[in-house]
């Protein structure tokens, strides 16, 4: 659904397709989840976050993105399927739409371009596949404990941000907001992270450290 880093060239090389700049306002959704893609969508500046809905009430958040000439869409682009997540406007959000004939035609005529998206849209893959994969296999103190330690080492240049409320993060989290607060609770009180008014931050970065690789001795 979206990749976060794209060249200078590559943006030059939209942008002669782009036309008129488009504005949504804060709140606004820039894509509807299950809709079948027409544009894609390029994002030059703002605030967006990513949702994911089962229908039943529940939903999960993958974090929002400050975005700075952010392609969306480029995978629904090449397989025709219909948008994978709803993107929302998290402030207000400048863009620009590129039609898919001059997408495609322009990763025929440059093969580099073409391996820059497969290289990029592969590592995505393999980020959010490792991350859900944890979700599904470790428990929710893990997965809390590991993003405030990515956060804190910031060593993930494609780390989507948390959002400032405990409802949300519990949506991040696929789970509820009574667990995350228990969980959130318990690593406080083990002084290996701290609650902001910036969310979660790590208290002791090695101690947090040693205790998210003790699951793996588990």
């Amino acid at each position: 659904m979206f990749q976060y880093h794209f060249s200078s060239y590559l943006v030059e090389q939209l942008l002669t397709f782009a036309g008129s700049s488009y504005q949504q306002s804060k709140k606004e959704i820039l894509i509807q989840q299950d809709q079948p893609l027409t544009k894609l969508v390029l994002v030059r500046s703002g605030t967006v976050s990513f949702s994911y809905d089962v229908g039943n009430g529940r939903r999960l958040l993958l974090g929002q993105l400050d975005c700075n000439n952010t392609l969306i869409g480029e995978i629904e682009a090449l397989n025709n399927n219909p948008c994978i997540y709803t993107v929302t406007c998290f402030s207000d959000v400048t863009y620009n739409l590129i039609e898919l004939k001059h997408w495609r035609a322009l990763l025929l005529e440059k093969p580099e371009l073409s391996l820059y998206t497969a290289q990029t849209i592969a590592a995505k893959f393999q980020e959010n596949q490792k991350i859900n994969l944890d979700k599904l296999l470790l428990p929710l103190s893990y997965n809390i404990a590991k993003d405030c330690l990515l956060r804190a080492e910031n060593n993930n240049p494609t780390l989507l941000r948390a959002y400032p409320t405990v409802n949300a993060e519990a949506e991040r989290f696929a789970t509820t907001e009574r667990a995350y607060r228990r969980v959130v609770t318990e690593l406080v009180e083990k002084s290996l992270v701290q609650r902001s008014t910036q969310g979660l931050l790590a208290v002791d970065i090695p101690r947090l450290s040693q205790y998210v690789d003790s699951f793996a001795q588990l």
